[in-house]
C-alpha cells in the first residue's frame, strides 16, 4: 500500500470515526462513496470539515438534537 493510499485510508477512518460519533451513521450508512471522499481528501479539507459539511448539505440531525447523545 503506498502511502497515499494510506494517508487515505486513515482520512476516512477518521471521518468514519466522526460521522458515527455525531450523527451515528457510518459512511456507508451515508452513501458516500470513496469518490466523494478523495475529492475532499485531495483538497486538504479535513474529516472534521467533511462531516460538518456533509451533515449540513443533507440536512442530518444530530445524536446531540434527538436527545440521544452518549450512544
Amino acid at each position: 500500500m503506498s502511502g497515499k493510499t494510506r494517508d487515505f485510508v486513515k482520512w476516512k477512518n477518521t471521518a468514519d470515526a466522526v460521522m458515527l460519533k455525531i450523527y451515528g451513521i457510518d459512511l456507508g450508512d451515508a452513501g458516500i462513496d470513496d469518490e466523494r471522499l478523495r475529492s475532499h481528501w485531495t483538497t486538504g479539507e479535513t474529516p472534521e470539515t467533511f462531516v460538518e459539511w456533509f451533515g449540513e448539505k443533507y440536512d442530518l440531525l444530530s445524536k446531540r438534537d434527538m436527545g440521544i447523545e452518549g450512544w
